[in-house]
Order: structure tokens, then C-alpha cells, then sequence
């Protein structure tokens, strides 16, 4: 990575229990399978970005979730911090606000769709219908002075194989 650059994982929250009445959505958890899955996309994770310096995380249960797998995999050596941000509905002005306010050079950001797709298509001025990620998915994102490139978008099923 060229000096002055950046990268950016936006990362879809793993799979979490279905919406209930007896559950408000910021405590969804995610299911035994999520967490499952979650533990292998963050070994892989781990593997295409082995330099990460810092996880940011929506607050609620399910991103928190996936976010300490993302650390565990990294043996903790990452600490987690929660931002409202990347909270559901969050406006594109206040993520980017994180995203310039972010000073490594390597991070992972954990959210929700659709708003990880919006806030993508917003940083590399993309267009783009019925692009979304599916629960682990994620896209990687280069940040240089001119401008953000879309380097990839990885399925759960790739990231878990690596």
C-alpha cells in the first residue's frame, strides 16, 4: 500500500435471529450458525487484510457480535469501538465523518444493509441497482487523495474458504 492510502472492510453483521415482538432489534443476537460462520469469515478476513489496525462497529448486539469475532481473530490484539455511525439508517454525512476521521491505515467497519451498499456506492461514487451484501459479506475499499476504489466484494462463502 502506497503511502497516504488507506483500506477500508465494510462488513456485513452474520447471520441474527429473526425480528420478533419480544425482542427489540438493537438485542437481536446472532444464531449458533452466525456465530458459527462469523468465526471462519474473521479467520479470513484476517487473511486478506493480516494488517488491520482498528474495528469499528454498529452498536447493536449483532454487529458487536460479529465485530468480537473480527478481534478474536486477530488474537485481541484489536480492540473494538462502537460508533452510531454505522448504525441501521445512519446518514451518509456521519459515516463519512468516521470514515475521515479514522487515522490507521487498515480497518474493518461492521454495519448493515442496505446502508454499508449506500455507504459504499457514496465513498467510490459508484452507481449501482440491487447491489447488496448478503449477512458476512464484504466489500474492500481503497482510499487514496483523488479518490475511493472499489477493490472487491467477497460472498460470506469465499471469505469462509480462505
Amino acid at each position: 500500500m502506497e503511502k497516504g492510502q488507506r483500506f477500508l472492510v465494510l462488513l456485513r453483521h452474520g447471520i441474527a435471529e429473526d425480528r420478533s415482538v419480544t425482542k427489540a432489534d438493537g438485542e437481536r443476537e446472532l444464531t449458533d450458525e452466525g456465530h458459527r460462520r462469523m468465526k471462519e469469515i474473521a479467520r479470513g478476513l484476517r487473511k486478506l487484510l493480516p494488517k488491520a489496525e482498528a474495528i469499528y462497529s454498529s452498536p447493536l448486539a449483532r454487529c458487536r457480535q460479529t465485530a468480537d469475532w473480527v478481534a478474536r481473530a486477530y488474537d485481541e490484539t484489536l480492540g473494538v469501538e462502537t460508533t452510531e455511525a454505522l448504525a441501521p439508517d445512519s446518514e451518509v454525512a456521519a459515516f463519512r465523518e468516521l470514515v475521515d476521521g479514522i487515522s490507521v491505515r487498515r480497518a474493518i467497519l461492521v454495519g448493515h444493509e442496505p446502508t454499508l451498499t449506500r455507504f459504499m456506492l457514496d465513498l467510490t461514487r459508484m452507481k449501482a441497482d440491487g447491489l447488496e451484501l448478503k449477512k458476512g459479506g464484504c466489500y474492500g475499499i481503497r482510499i487514496d487523495a483523488a479518490a475511493a476504489y472499489l477493490e472487491w466484494m467477497l460472498p460470506p462463502r469465499v471469505t469462509r474458504r480462505l
